[in-house]
């Protein structure tokens, strides 16, 4: 009876040995036949698109405004090697609203007073708008003959304060800042009249 149970023992093994001899050796076949999933493909990165270019129109006009050495060397300044940020009414352009077509130039007086010009665009906006309703400047305001008078300028204003005056120029979307600081307020308003009808017919 002992050798019939040793027997059948061995025949089963046999058995069992042959249902695993035709399967590969690979323990991914044993516990789990189903075939691995794939890792998920990666998700396409965000272009990094460069901005829209500012419209020529808006290039053009900065351009057609700003002072060049020729407009300004009557006034017998030449370009300020280390400029200093103008201050007072210039200052208080609202740059935030600015486009990216705008300009900015100083130059120095052989006295040491600074003229300063700044040219910005509103893509959005009337410059107008801009200079009456966002550009609070101090000081007495500066009558500057001759600009009012100019085709193409919608809105001006002057302002003197502290040996600084500024005349501002709207026409269209450009706001034209001319800026003279100088040692007196009297100086400085001489500068502007002289400088104001020649910005504002640049932007006519």
């Amino acid at each position: 009876m002992r050798r019939a149970r040793i027997a059948v023992a061995l025949a089963v093994l046999a058995a069992s040995a042959a249902g695993c001899a035709d399967r590969p050796n690979d323990l991914d076949t044993y516990y789990d036949d189903t075939p691995a999933a794939e890792p998920p493909s990666p998700e396409p990165r965000a272009s990094s698109a460069a901005p829209a270019s500012e419209p020529t129109g808006l290039v053009e006009a900065v351009r057609a405004a700003e002072f060049t050495d020729e407009d300004v060397a009557a006034e017998g300044v030449r370009p300020a090697s280390s400029p200093a940020a103008p201050a007072g009414c210039l200052a208080r352009v609202p740059l935030a609203m600015v486009g990216s077509a705008h300009v900015e130039h100083h130059w120095q007086y052989p006295t040491g007073s600074t003229l300063h010009q700044l040219v910005t665009t509103y893509p959005d906006r009337r410059a107008a708008d801009v200079l009456r309703a966002r550009t609070q400047c101090a000081g007495d305001e500066l009558d500057v003959p001759g600009v009012s008078d100019q085709d193409g300028v919608d809105a001006h204003g002057a302002w003197c304060a502290r040996g600084t005056c500024t005349v501002l120029l709207a026409a269209g979307p450009v706001l034209s800042g001319v800026q003279v600081d100088a040692a007196d307020s009297t100086r400085a308003a001489a500068a502007i009249r002289r400088l104001a009808p020649v910005a504002a017919a640049k932007l006519g």
